[in-house]
């Protein structure tokens, strides 16, 4: 094992509460010291070759090297997860992570078919994830921490190979798979362009969560929604242009700052046929601030809409998106929000307590996490 980079600060007393982490990616969470390490074994070149000076490079890779984008980065960390032994390592590692955050559960989600250049079938690589994930949960639990992990499968936008995901996904049930995704860029890709996959797995009993709502907007998520069944949105920044401020619509830059000037009273803000959807049928935002405030979505957290869309009644819940690449954890957002919008104790089990329920483990597995460390550890 390598030296255990988890992106937080462990004096930080909000490590101790226990939390869920449901937008995870796995190949966006690697410790910067196994990327160096795999990279050097695999003779993958890396643009940094020390630990600190490599994550520098990877969270400000846009003002480091201007003109790249995630897709270069992810290509970067998958390059080095091409085995069932790299797999296999990641995965470890990863739930040493999620112990250190003070995560009791987790779903990390990656796409089986960015994990087949050294010839892996996608049952192969998912069986190794799974491999190294009960590795970490058993390594965790003799050291006195329970962390349970589940995978989510995620169908590329920009691909062609949704059905055999799909497919890998009913086969990997005993392997810990608990749903899909789709990622990706989001412009000019519409969730509809795979809809028949996704409804493939709604008649199957496979859970579905969708990126939607970051590189576009409120449209994307009603379309995600209504083609894909999704039950979860992952981001979802963007479904505060579909919220009015003191009676006008606003872009996702001006919503919070417009909200903030008129008080930030809930009652000044009017919700649209989206938003009110997502409200009423109390679908859950997997909301991830830091990622979306680095120029993703929005240019600082201060614009982040994650307060206003609670206020507005939305259910959201705290993830960090990449670990690695953003430099962040549960923990690191709740302490954002904190730090930023104000949130009190009750706000952030609020979200924590939203995650939980929104997840799509086994429900008695999910039921006892509830009962005997989610709510106690809270109250």
């Amino acid at each position: 094992m390598s030296h255990p980079t988890t992106w937080i600060d462990a004096n930080d007393p909000l490590v101790t509460l226990p939390k869920i982490a449901l937008h995870d990616h796995l190949d966006g969470s690697l410790r910067p010291e196994t990327l160096i390490e795999l990279a050097t074994d695999a003779g993958v070149p890396l643009p940094r070759t020390e630990p600190g000076e490599l994550q520098y490079w990877l969270r400000n890779f846009g003002t480091v090297e201007p003109g790249r984008d995630w897709e270069d980065l992810f290509g970067l960390s998958t390059s080095v997860m091409q085995t069932s032994a790299q797999l296999r390592r990641v995965a470890r590692e990863y739930v040493h992570t999620l112990a250190a955050d003070g995560v009791v559960y987790a779903e990390t989600r990656w796409a089986p078919e960015k994990h087949r250049a050294a010839g892996l079938r996608m049952d192969e690589a998912v069986a190794a994830v799974w491999d190294g994930l009960e590795l970490g949960m058993r390594d965790v639990r003799a050291l006195g921490h329970s962390v349970e992990v589940r995978q989510i499968l995620s169908i590329m936008r920009t691909g062609a190979v949704g059905d055999e995901v799909v497919d890998a996904a009913a086969a990997g049930a005993d392997l810990g798979v608990v749903g899909i995704d789709l990622a990706g860029h989001e412009e000019g890709h519409p969730a509809r362009d795979h809809a028949d996959a996704f409804q493939r797995a709604a008649a199957r009993g496979i859970r579905r969560t969708v990126h939607a709502g970051e590189a576009d907007g409120a449209a994307s998520i009603a379309d995600a929604i209504a083609t894909c069944a999704a039950e979860r949105i992952g981001h979802g920044a963007r479904l505060v242009e579909d919220i009015a401020v003191a009676g006008e619509a606003r872009d996702v830059h001006t919503a919070v700052a417009a909200w903030r000037a008129d008080g930030a009273d809930p009652a000044s803000l009017a919700l649209g046929p989206v938003a009110t959807r997502i409200r009423d049928a109390g679908i859950v935002l997997e909301v991830c601030p830091t990622s979306n405030s680095e120029g993703s979505v929005v240019a600082s957290l201060a614009q982040h809409p994650v307060a206003l869309l609670a206020a507005a009644g939305i259910r959201v819940s705290l993830h960090p998106d990449n670990r690695m690449l953003s430099e962040t954890s549960v923990t690191g957002e709740m302490r954002a929000v904190v730090r930023e919008f104000g949130w009190t104790h009750a706000q952030l089990r609020a979200s924590t307590v939203n995650a939980l329920e929104a997840a799509f483990g086994p429900r008695e597995l999910l039921e006892r996490i509830r009962v005997e460390t989610l709510i106690p550890g809270w109250d």
